[in-house]
């Protein structure tokens, strides 16, 4: 099994392609974490965790998730994270976290693409999406390593300058330049934002888009909007600048509580 949180698409891409790749099943985050009885994940002989890198760590659902949910030490767990950047300490923390269940994390990768932050602070975004060439390059080298089921520790390792990106401080200045809100004008009350939400961070009330308090800064809902009417940091992104991993259509990522095999 692997297990996918994904805001725009990056790791949404990865996982279906390692998937098909391995003969394993893509599973959502959010479908695993609302239906908890769904699937055994003590009886999984390997599970892959694919997310996206946020503050240099994993996103607080991931976290929260692997926590929490019931693990086998016998599973070969191998994670890949997706960033546009540095991937700080995410897989370190990964591996802290499924180490406090009596697990590990055998084997990390990092698959680097387009951050969808950029347009967050960036008024005019011109993405290059040549930094997805690697993506599939990236795919088969896990393929055959998880198949193999080898073991390396290269990437799990600490490091200050992902110590310093992970630090509550920087994660807090971050928190706070991604606030999501909702402009109450520009909002049409079409319900994209909340379909598209990983989260349930988002309901409608008196027809218009409402924020709740567990965003998970994913920035799914202010790449969607088609009206401006979510902002991030008081601003609306374009709908030029919005960003969603090429290959992946939007239906994809609203079918995150179906079958995405």
């Amino acid at each position: 099994m692997i297990i996918y949180f994904s805001g725009t698409g990056n790791s949404y891409s990865v996982a279906k392609k390692l998937a098909a790749a391995i003969g394993d099943e893509a599973v959502p985050l959010i479908r695993l974490a609302e239906n908890p009885d769904s699937y055994d994940l003590e009886k999984e002989d390997r599970i892959g965790i694919v997310f996206p890198v946020y503050y240099g760590d994993v996103p607080k659902p991931v976290e929260e998730f692997f926590k929490t949910v019931k693990l086998s030490q016998y599973t070969y767990f191998y994670g890949v994270a997706t960033c546009g950047g540095s991937y700080g300490n995410s897989l370190c923390h990964l591996r802290e976290i499924l180490k406090s269940r009596g697990c590990d994390l055998k084997y990390g990768k990092v698959s680097f693409m387009i951050a969808n932050s950029t347009a967050t602070w960036k008024k005019n975004v011109s993405y290059d999406y040549h930094k997805l060439d690697g993506e599939n390059d990236l795919v088969r080298e896990v393929a055959r390593a998880v198949e193999q089921k080898q073991i390396d520790y290269s990437m799990t390792k600490s490091s200050i300058m992902g110590s310093i990106l992970s630090s509550d401080l920087v994660k807090s200045i971050g928190m706070k330049r991604f606030i999501v809100s909702v402009d109450k004008d520009a909002c049409v009350g079409c319900g994209l934002c909340i379909r598209i939400c990983p989260s349930h961070n988002l309901d409608m009330k008196n027809g218009k888009a409402a924020v709740g308090n567990h965003c998970a800064f994913c920035m799914a809902c202010v790449h969607t909007c088609p009206q401006g009417g979510m902002m991030v940091n008081g601003h609306a992104i374009k709908k030029e600048n919005q960003y969603r991993h090429p290959e992946v259509e939007l239906q994809e990522m609203f079918l995150r509580k179906g079958d995405v095999r």
